[in-house]
């Protein structure tokens, strides 16, 4: 009765079994040095906004609610803060963009209570107007600096012109800009991505 043996793996079969293995081991180690070294970056940040390198603080002094009360710098402490700077009133444009920034704290959802939205007003407010505009939207900070020196350091940390968006950090830093955007869709999905990363709750 023949006896049945088991079939050996011959020098080539092995050597090419270890040229794969070996391939397999090493091939990453090639892709990511050569990309180093071609300085190769991605297409496209994961923001939407404009990262500030390095953030600004916001200054500390000068601030009144927009009916002329003080407003102590600590009350824009311990949340994010979604917040667009206009110079003397908000118009139709500036309202129609607060309506905006409304809609994005809305689809935050349960993350809502983290957020805070403010207007700051820089130069001769118009009380009247900001009056209005509180009544419109109850639950957003008026912020307004009238004069002084405080003027130019509230305006070095918010240097935009237009409607620009900034998103500041619970430290209050200033670390994201929106120059005006079109739509605020792309303010949501960066917010919604520090919330949920951020250790500061």
């Amino acid at each position: 009765m023949p006896t049945m043996t088991a079939a050996l793996p011959t020098p080539n079969s092995s050597r090419r079994t270890l040229l794969l293995l070996a391939t397999i081991f090493f091939l990453p180690f090639f892709i990511s040095s050569g990309l180093f070294w071609l300085d190769w970056r991605p297409g496209k940040f994961a923001n939407h906004g404009d990262l500030l390198q390095p953030p600004r603080p916001l200054p500390e002094t000068g601030l009144l609610h927009g009916d002329g009360r003080p407003l102590p710098s600590t009350e824009l402490r311990g949340k994010w803060l979604l917040l667009m700077p206009v110079q003397d009133v908000c118009n139709a444009s500036c309202q129609t963009r607060l309506q905006q920034m409304l809609q994005v704290h809305v689809a935050l959802n349960k993350e809502q209570s983290r957020l805070q939205r403010v207007l700051f007003v820089g130069g001769a407010a118009d009380t009247a107007n900001l009056v209005q505009v509180q009544q419109r939207f109850p639950d957003l900070v008026i912020a307004s600096v009238p004069s002084g020196t405080a003027v130019d350091a509230w305006e070095r940390a918010l240097d935009g012109r237009g409607h620009p968006i900034y998103i500041v950090d619970p430290l209050g830093n200033v670390m994201m800009r929106y120059a005006e955007p079109n739509d605020l869709r792309g303010v949501l999905k960066d917010l919604e991505r520090l919330l949920k990363y951020s250790w500061i709750r």
